[in-house]
């Protein structure tokens, strides 16, 4: 593929193949233009072709036409290559490189090695963040933070100065002091913003311990530094964009908190850039408004005439590349002559042509995907779908109408089994083929490109769970039965709980390994599986238990037989799915666990047989956890239908609440993940 690149380690590590193995499982949420990629992330790795697999690269987006961002902030090497990148472009070259940022942080990953040469722009001011196989990661699941090893300490903050980048977790505030440099680089033409005159005795001091010392040139505080004469005026800059800095490298050598976030900068460089107005003597000249005149004309006069901007005219005729001569005066001849001298009307100002439109990422950070930049696999959301706290208190709250639905739908059945309730059972029977009916005839009304056996199938199962929810609580409520009232409550519950652990914790999908994970994955991977696996074993052994028992002389009825199998199936499972879990934890790093199955679309059939193994998982562990409690809030009724001695101990109670949560679980997640709801 002409599109991608690949990178091929020579000597590579277990701690590389486990850093690329959680970036290409978690990619972040990055801003893209057409053609161009913000970031260039792995989009698959490469494996050796023996037996272990092993990862030794990956491909990532190929990047063209982009050079390094110091050739455009640098005023010789852009005078030199790109000399009709005016002050507009640099501004939203800015705005670029923060908003990339700003995706990183946003995914829960830091930069650490900030420096120019990590760092493409293009001619339209698109920028590329690359070698990110250096970036600091952290493993969502087992918590392991890979760290960034290197560094440059032009970008390295104070707090960081002097110390080892290998035992140092990288937090978005090391990040933003980097970004704030660059910034700085890009708007004051490439001056570091604590290079300076040193106005102190003896040697003047390193850089990188002027930033430690936290002595910025510019700072409102008194400092042994004044601003290099070549520097351009710090004033020329946005108010706003001068506070920043102030905030940053004045405020923020205090308390690195202080540190403006990404949010602000692209709020505030949105605003300098929408305040530049145009100098009428050279077009390519653009400064704030806040200025009464242009600042560039008179960095032309100081820097000899060598212009940081030259005009189109001057770049057709090559005049950019040598200082302009300044004029001499004529001398005059001896002789007096009269002349007459016209004025001439000033031209009006040519209008700004801009032949390549610049390029621009949209702050809200919405991937739009193209067709030279395919996914490469479904992108699982972030807890709380990227929203943290409120968006998994959001999913809860569904959870919890989700689990009185079910609590509905399941005591309803139970009562018209129990009770012999012909409306409840024609209830569901109604709702079977009203769902049925209606789902095939959409179908044919609006295609979905799904099979009409499918959605039939799909719509029969959701109405005939609804109908028995509803009719099941219409029978619970007109015979003001407690039983239903506290099943329903219960469900609400644990339905609630179900939906804030669905929400926080994700699957750990797109392993790259096509057959077998070790190590601590595998250990992962072995549980999930031994719990799917110790579920459907449990409810085939209660099975062949009732298949026995019908087989008896005294053969009993088909009430008492389905009262025989939940009782037995409930605590089967449970048995079933905790020791799953403790045999494919022990053995999962040891003998290798498969990786979940990915589905191309995250919703359907597939995404519900995925969702129903996670589920499965999930639900024993709130099982588990609500092991102790149950008793207290499991209803007397129940327990006594289904066998279970009330004095339950707390392993039994355990066992019997992971063998409920593996059910619950099951059957959630299947749904849920059919819905496409991850």
């Amino acid at each position: 593929d002409p599109c991608l690149v690949a990178k091929i380690y020579h000597k590579p590590t277990d701690e590389d193949a486990d850093r690329l193995t959680v970036m290409f499982s978690q990619p972040p949420d990055a801003p893209l233009a057409a053609e161009h990629s913000s970031i260039a992330w792995p989009v698959d790795l490469l494996h050796t072709l023996n037996s272990k697999q092993q990862i030794i690269g990956f491909l990532m987006p190929r990047v063209l036409r982009a050079e390094p961002i110091h050739i455009f902030y640098n005023p010789r090497n852009r005078r030199e290559q790109k000399p009709l990148f005016n002050y507009r472009y640099l501004h939203r070259t800015a705005r670029n490189l923060v908003a990339a940022v700003n995706a990183l942080h946003k995914s829960g990953y830091a930069i650490g090695d900030i420096n120019e040469s990590n760092i493409l722009v293009t001619d339209t001011a698109l920028v590329t963040l690359v070698d990110t196989d250096s970036f600091q990661v952290c493993d969502p699941y087992t918590l392991e933070v890979y760290r960034c090893p290197v560094g440059k300490l032009e970008f390295t903050p104070p707090e960081l100065q002097g110390q080892s980048f290998r035992e140092v977790d990288r937090l978005p505030e090391h990040d933003l002091f980097g970004v704030a440099v660059l910034i700085f680089q890009i708007l004051m033409e490439g001056t570091h913003p604590f290079a300076g005159v040193y106005q102190g005795r003896g040697e003047p001091p390193s850089l990188e311990a002027r930033i430690k010392a936290g002595h910025f040139p510019y700072s409102k505080k008194r400092v042994p530094y004044r601003p290099t004469p070549l520097a351009p005026n710090f004033k020329i800059l946005h108010p706003s964009i001068q506070e920043l800095f102030i905030d940053c490298f004045e405020k923020g050598h205090e308390n690195p908190q202080e540190r403006p976030d990404t949010k602000i900068w692209l709020q505030v460089l949105r605003e300098a850039e929408d305040n530049l107005i145009t100098c009428q003597k050279n077009h390519q000249h653009l400064y704030g408004n806040h200025l009464k005149s242009c600042p560039w004309c008179d960095r032309t006069k100081k820097l000899k005439g060598r212009d940081p901007f030259p005009s189109r005219e001057a770049v057709r005729n090559k005049k950019h590349l040598q200082p302009a001569q300044l004029k001499q005066r004529k001398l005059l001849s001896l002789g007096p002559q009269k002349t007459t001298t016209i004025p001439r009307k000033p031209a009006p100002p040519k209008p700004i042509v801009i032949t390549r439109k610049m390029g621009q990422y949209q702050p809200l950070l919405t991937p739009i995907l193209t067709k030279t930049q395919p996914p490469s696999s479904p992108i699982i959301p972030l807890p709380g779908g990227g929203n943290g706290i409120a968006g998994i208190a959001k999913d809860a709250m569904w959870g919890s109408l989700w689990g009185v639905l079910c609590a509905a739908a399941v005591a309803g059945l139970a009562l018209g089994i129990i009770k012999g309730s012909v409306a409840v059972f024609g209830g569901m029977i109604v709702g079977i083929l009203w769902g049925g009916f209606f789902s095939l005839a959409w179908q044919y009304i609006i295609p979905v490109g799904s099979s009409g056996g499918s959605l039939g199938l799909t719509g029969a199962f959701w109405g005939g769970f609804i109908a028995v929810a509803i009719s099941g609580s219409i029978y619970g409520i007109s015979n003001r039965l407690e039983l239903f009232g506290q099943a329903v409550l219960f469900g609400g519950f644990l339905g609630t709980i179900w939906g804030g652990f669905w929400s926080a914790f994700k699957p750990p999908l797109a392993l790259p390994a096509s057959g077998r994970v070790w190590g601590r994955r595998g250990l992962f991977l072995g549980a999930i599986w031994g719990a799917f696996l110790g579920t459907v074993i449990g409810a085939i052994l209660a099975g062949i238990f009732v298949f026995q028992e019908s087989m008896n002389e005294n053969s009993n009825t088909w009430l008492e037989l389905l009262s025989i199998f939940i009782s037995s199936m409930i605590p089967a499972i449970g048995v079933g799915a905790i020791g799953g879990i403790i045999g494919g934890a022990f053995l999962g790093p040891i003998l290798g666990a498969p990786t979940l199955p990915l589905p191309k679309k995250l919703s359907g059939v597939r995404g519900a047989f995925l969702g129903g193994t996670w589920g499965c998982f999930l639900g024993v562990i709130i099982g588990v956890i609500l092991g102790g409690v149950l008793p207290q809030l499991w209803s007397i009724d129940l327990v006594r239908l289904m066998r279970i001695d009330e004095d339950l101990t707390v392993i039994l109670s355990t066992i019997f609440s992971a063998g409920l949560g593996a059910i619950a679980g099951c059957f959630s997640g299947a749904a849920w993940g059919g819905m496409g709801k991850w």
